[in-house]
């Protein structure tokens, strides 16, 4: 059944995902412009977790409704960084970079490692962390009340 939470939760989660990696870019490298397409990406890519994951999640208690939007900026993170990696093996491979097949292969988790390993910075993480606390807490206060006015019809 269609609910008003997983649109809301996709939305609040894309937008938590635009400041997460605007905050990204300096953590990746501080003299390299990344420009705004892989920003684009995490929005997109959080957006469809929002709605598939995260909004399918909540109803139960607080402490579940933190955990799981941890697990969903987590899942952004990695499904970003997967999706980023195919468009890099197709430019690499354009530029015959690689020679085989299982060289591909080894480049791509070469390259989600790359984006992700850049982000284990402690001040990233705790500010990541709190705001993954924020987003579960929030979907969990809305959800609370649209399941509230739901029930009152």
């Amino acid at each position: 059944m269609f609910t008003l939470i997983r649109p809301v939760s996709a939305v609040l989660l894309a937008v938590f995902a635009y400041f997460a990696a605007v905050a990204y870019g300096p953590v990746y490298d501080p003299e390299v412009d990344l420009g705004t397409t892989y920003i684009w990406y995490a929005v997109g890519v959080s957006f469809v977790v929002g709605w598939v994951f995260l909004g399918g999640m909540l109803g139960r208690a607080l402490w579940f409704s933190i955990y799981a939007a941890l697990q969903a900026v987590v899942l952004s993170a990695v499904a970003t960084a997967m999706v980023l990696g195919v468009g890099e093996i197709f430019i690499r491979g354009y530029r015959r970079q690689y020679t085989e097949v299982m060289e591909t292969l080894l480049g791509f988790f070469e390259i989600v490692l790359d984006w992700l390993g850049r982000a284990l910075v402690a001040d990233y993480l705790i500010a990541v962390a709190v705001g993954a606390t924020v987003v579960g807490v929030s979907l969990h206060v809305l959800n609370a009340l649209f399941e509230r006015r739901r029930n009152e019809r």
